[in-house]
């Protein structure tokens, strides 16, 4: 196995046993022989366990930027916002982001880990409704400076349709999800 090969290995396995058990149930010893590896090579590529759970955070975030970069892409070269992209965009910020096999599971370990590690809240407030927030923010921003939308408060829009994606996201239910959305649409944009 490669060296990038291995530390992949390693971060997926990781993530896989802290999702599953939890971070503090799971050492070092237990993913390097979850991996096949000796104990001892698993420090050539990461000092601790911390230091795997950072890295893990780190390839969310960077899975989150190219998303991000992709929508305002997609944005900027948009003539119209049309209801039905609105909505397909929000159902797939549901199953292409938070439901995305890596992402959604760094949430799965997050939630397990949030109640007792500072740390683990905070990342999963970032990534769940901080970030988020912030970047609905900057598209209903952009989206009023081309006229698409004559509400300027875009924080408030932000929050609002933020909000609609969570519960469709918590309760599972794309279809509530979606009609929340098509109202929303026709409020903000009609």
């Amino acid at each position: 196995m490669s060296s990038e090969a291995t530390k992949e290995a390693i971060m997926n396995t990781a993530l896989t046993m802290f999702a599953e058990k939890g971070y503090a149930a799971v050492s070092m010893r237990d993913i390097s022989g979850a991996v096949g590896i000796r104990a001892s090579t698993i420090y050539y590529y990461f000092k601790s366990k911390q230091d795997i759970f950072d890295a893990l955070i780190e390839m969310v975030d960077q899975i989150s930027e190219k998303l991000k970069d992709g929508f305002a892409q997609a944005l900027g070269l948009s003539k119209k916002v049309k209801c039905a992209d609105f909505v397909k965009v929000g159902k797939l910020f549901v199953t292409g982001y938070l439901n995305n096999e890596k992402i959604g599971t760094v949430l799965h370990m997050l939630e397990n880990e949030r109640f007792h590690d500072t740390k683990a809240d905070e990342a999963w407030k970032k990534m769940l409704f901080t970030d988020p927030i912030r970047n609905a923010k900057e598209v209903f921003e952009a989206l009023h400076k081309r006229d698409f939308i004559k509400d300027k408060d875009s924080e408030r829009l932000a929050v609002e349709y933020h909000g609609i994606i969570t519960l469709g996201y918590f309760t599972d239910d794309l279809d509530a999800m979606e009609k929340s959305l098509r109202a929303f649409y026709k409020r903000v944009f009609e």
